[in-house]
């Protein structure tokens, strides 16, 4: 592995202690001078490279410090220039190998100051040990807030991923809620026109023609508004909010209305008993209803349909029952019709269920759990 050019201040650092390693002898008078200095910037030379690989700058330190005590002696500022490898060694490596290293160059300095100190025996281990190990210390502590540091980092880059990633499939949830919004009600005003207009073409002289056109003028009115507010949820966000009600049981009027001027005879029978009903329900319940008489109207050739509902403990059960042909009606189990149903009731926790009813017909069950 090749190792690339030192930095300057690396350089820096190298040359301040070779410096020290002179300034020593120069202090004791223990050495020629013209030899310590070629010496001294030897021993230190390989901390210039010590970030890049520091465990063999270390020992490359070690071994020209030898020979520096060996030739000029310069005991006071050799454990300086130690304790600087020792630190980038703690500082750039992992603490496994911090204390392997410790242990090391603690028995390292207690064999060499035995060797060549004769006064101050305690004194002497004791300072330079202090420092050595205090420099892998500092070390290893710069290195575990620089770790942790890094994780914080990628912990919160890790969370705005996934808050994006939660925005983007809201973002999803929310168009398609949409797209089934415009499907419900455009389908069910288009398909209860369609009716009408074919009665009101085979109409004659008193059987009103203009009470049929009248009809379909207020469904395709009222299909509008519903388009209007739901394509107001894709609003600017200055722009003020829809002040429409929003569409719930207590509309379920205007869907029975409606499949009577189609020619189906619906009726409802509901038992809510002044339960309080969730918003969401509410809505949920109103388009599965909605739904459920847009397939009578489209596939069953009914004349007949009851709508029922009833609160079961925590729960709201909707029943929507015809007379007409089972068979027909199965046409409609690959559409989006029953799918919106089910994804619907789903939402909630509840299912929907769709299949021939015991006395012929079709039968269409939602269960909408009131409470999440």
């Amino acid at each position: 592995m090749s190792l690339a050019r030192p930095r300057w201040w690396e350089f820096l650092i190298a040359f301040a202690g070779a410096a020290a390693l002179v300034g020593d002898a120069l202090d004791r008078g223990s050495g020629p001078i013209a030899v310590a200095i070629p010496l001294a910037l030897l021993a230190v030379l390989p901390l210039a490279w010590s970030s890049q690989a520091p465990l063999p700058a270390l020992l490359a330190t070690v071994a020209g410090l030898l020979v520096c005590l060996a030739v000029f002696q310069p005991y006071n500022t050799a454990i300086a220039v130690l304790a600087v490898a020792l630190y980038n060694v703690a500082s750039l490596g992992d603490r496994r190998r911090s204390l392997i290293v410790g242990i090391g160059t603690a028995a390292f300095l207690l064999t060499l100051i035995m060797l060549i100190a004769h006064d101050n025996l305690a004194r002497n281990t004791a300072i330079r040990v202090a420092i050595a190990l205090g420099a892998l210390i500092v070390g290893d502590t710069v290195r575990s807030r620089r770790e942790l540091r890094e994780a914080r980092r990628e912990r919160d880059l890790r969370i705005a991923q996934e808050r994006e990633q939660e925005g983007l499939r809201r973002l999803a949830d929310e168009r398609l809620r949409i797209a089934r919004e415009l499907h419900d009600t455009v389908a069910h005003a288009l398909v209860a026109i369609n009716v009408r207009a074919g009665v009101a073409a085979h109409l004659k002289g008193s059987e009103d023609p203009d009470g049929a056109l009248k009809d379909i003028r207020e469904v395709s009115a009222e299909a509008l508004n519903d388009l209007r507010t739901t394509l107001s949820l894709l609003r600017a966000a200055d722009e003020p909010a829809p002040t429409a009600p929003t569409l719930s049981l207590a509309s379920l009027t205007q869907l029975l209305d409606r499949a009577k001027a189609s020619g189906v005879d619906a009726t409802a029978d509901v038992q809510l008993n002044n339960h309080a009903i969730p918003i969401a329900v509410e809505q949920a319940g109103f388009r599965i209803v909605q739904e459920a008489l847009t397939n009578v109207l489209r596939h069953a050739d009914a004349a007949h349909a009851l709508v029922s509902l009833r609160i079961d403990a925590d729960t709201l059960d909707i029943d929507v029952t015809d007379d007409g042909s089972g068979s027909a009606s199965q046409s409609s189990l690959g559409g989006h019709g029953l799918r919106g149903m089910r994804e619907r009731a789903a939402a909630l926790g509840g299912a929907v269920t769709a299949g021939p009813a015991d006395k012929g017909g079709w039968h269409v069950h939602a269960r909408l759990p009131l409470r999440s």
